[in-house]
């Protein structure tokens, strides 16, 4: 089942989105922090997303207007590139929703945004471990795995060991 709505995210959506990384349970901030520091967090950086047109942020309602899942991609220059490449961060789905095509669709939303701006590559991490890598749902999309680049991040901070 396809989710009826796929829409720019708008501030008055942050405890919805704070409620499907609570439902993950992945990040210590979120799960540690209350709930009423995490939706304002959530509001401050999608204003500020949509500040310089830098950023987006995509929601999937279901039928009934409820956010169900979100993406955020991020629109990049690279001076080695003819174009933008963009680094999709985000894309989470509740357990309930997941397997009904609404990953697929928000991904679609961040295509068509990406053609739109005429970008070189899109690209996004995805954990081994993580269910979608174990079963392939990027693949299957039409996204290639890289096998010559390593990831690797500095943390500067606690919260960026989490996964």
């Amino acid at each position: 089942m396809l989710p009826s709505n796929i829409r720019k995210a708008q501030e008055s959506d942050a405890k919805a989105i704070a409620q499907i990384l609570r439902e993950l349970g992945w990040f210590a901030w979120v799960n540690s922090t209350p709930i009423e520091k995490t939706i304002t967090q959530i509001q401050q950086h999608i204003a500020q997303c949509y500040a310089d047109d830098s950023h987006s942020v995509y929601v999937a309602e279901n039928a009934e207007s409820e956010v169900i899942g979100y993406v955020t991609v991020h629109w990049l220059p690279c001076p080695f590139l003819p174009q933008l490449q963009a680094y999709v961060s985000e894309l989470f789905i509740l357990q309930a929703n997941r397997g009904q095509g609404v990953g697929k669709t928000l991904l679609a939303a961040v295509i068509n945004e990406a053609k739109i701006r005429k970008c070189s590559v899109l690209m996004l991490l995805n954990h081994k471990q993580r269910e979608s890598y174990q079963r392939e749902f990027y693949r299957k999309q039409g996204w290639i795995e890289r096998e010559t680049v390593a990831n690797f991040i500095y943390p500067l901070n606690a919260d960026a060991r989490s996964p």
